[in-house]
């Protein structure tokens, strides 16, 4: 969100100080996020696997987008509560919408979370988010609790997803991670071609 002229509109109060990724990802892109074609390289029924919900557990989905992911989880697990935290409102109408034609009732939308989560999800996120964000999610974290990161792997040759410049290597992202307080490991995944999979918690 900025004007011709470069200025950020901050009345979101988001501070994306350390965000490699200049603009954030708008929802008039909405179309790419739900593009079937994503299956093949990034499966949601993988990706809720990996984050391996507790039972009754909360999870917060970290940049929520369309809700592909938080709706997969919801699903998959009717007695856990899922919040998908998005700061754009078109995408929380978007999920909200989604989640009431699916009869989904263990989601919310919302641009702001209160309390912790045993699970926390940041997919594609972290090359687009500020370091106070990652302190969020940390913050976020119930003790025991995992977050589950998985973006884009800046240090391969990719023929999709952002340019490698906004995007983390492994090692810039482990050290975004650690820097905010987060001890992280990377989970090798055949599943994922082209991203990068790390398990991090407190």
């Amino acid at each position: 969100m900025s004007d011709a002229h470069g200025h950020h509109d901050h009345h979101h109060h988001h501070d994306r100080t350390g965000a490699k990724q200049p603009e954030i990802f708008s929802h008039e892109r909405a179309a790419m996020l739900d593009d079937p074609a994503r299956e093949a390289y990034a499966p949601t029924e993988r990706i809720v696997e990996l984050l391996d919900v507790p039972p009754g557990g909360r999870v917060l989905d970290f940049g929520a987008g369309t809700g592909r992911y938080a709706l997969a989880i919801a699903k998959a697990h009717p007695d856990a509560r899922v919040v998908a935290y998005d700061v754009q409102p078109e995408f929380l109408t978007m999920i909200r919408d989604r989640a009431h034609a699916a009869g989904l009732a263990n989601i919310e939308a919302a641009d702001a979370y209160q309390g912790t989560f045993e699970r926390v999800l940041a997919i594609n996120v972290l090359h687009e988010i500020g370091d106070a964000d990652i302190a969020a999610i940390r913050n976020a974290l119930a003790p025991g609790g995992t977050a589950l990161v998985i973006d884009w792997d800046g240090g391969i040759e990719r023929p999709v997803g952002p340019p490698n410049d906004h995007a983390h290597s492994i090692p810039e992202a482990l050290d975004r991670l650690q820097a905010a307080g987060l001890r992280a490991e990377e989970r090798h995944d055949d599943r994922f071609p082209y991203h990068f999979v790390l398990i991090a918690g407190r």
